[in-house]
């Protein structure tokens, strides 16, 4: 963060899209125990740490903003996501009561939530690499596409939430 300010002077928009969230596909949610469930929400708190870095500028200034991106485990059932499906509704949750916490503040914060792979990330290439890790094949998302999802949210500041979802329903 500091090494980003330095750079630019300021942070206007922050966006929290942690790499390595592919450890939490332990199996199935009826195996969750106790330790998958401490991961999963150990990484919701560093989502709400990333936040706490920005949030006294942004609400200084009155502007500005946080976006967080996750899965459509969140808001459809996907029981073979275990921990993942957790995470992102922890996350999710956070996302939109922050954005109805901050809104009257001037500052913006919202989710996408995304139903699909990103082409080029790092859950896109670990399917690649491991074809049956979750049994079923997943249609892929264009990341360009997603970053005009992320400006149109961060821009209209009206939505807290865009879900993105090239799966079949």
């Amino acid at each position: 963060m500091d090494a980003a300010r330095n750079h630019f002077g300021r942070i206007d928009v922050g966006y929290y899209g942690p790499a390595g969230v592919t450890d939490l596909v332990v199996g199935d949610i009826t195996t969750l125990d106790a330790t998958g469930t401490r991961a999963a929400l150990g990484g919701v708190a560093q989502a709400v740490d990333f936040a706490s870095l920005l949030l006294p500028e942004l609400t200084q200034r009155g502007s500005g903003g946080l976006l967080f991106p996750g899965g459509l485990s969140s808001v459809v059932p996907m029981p073979t996501l275990g921990g993942m499906a957790l995470w992102a509704a922890a996350l999710r949750n956070y996302a939109v009561t922050l954005h109805a916490a901050l809104a009257p503040l001037g500052v913006y914060a919202g989710t996408i939530t995304i139903g699909g792979l990103i082409e080029r990330g790092d859950i896109h290439q670990t399917m690649l690499e491991n074809p049956d890790l979750l049994g079923v094949s997943l249609p892929t998302l264009n990341p360009d596409e997603l970053a005009e999802t992320a400006w149109r949210l961060y821009s209209e500041r009206t939505d807290a939430e865009a879900v993105v979802n090239v799966m079949a329903a």
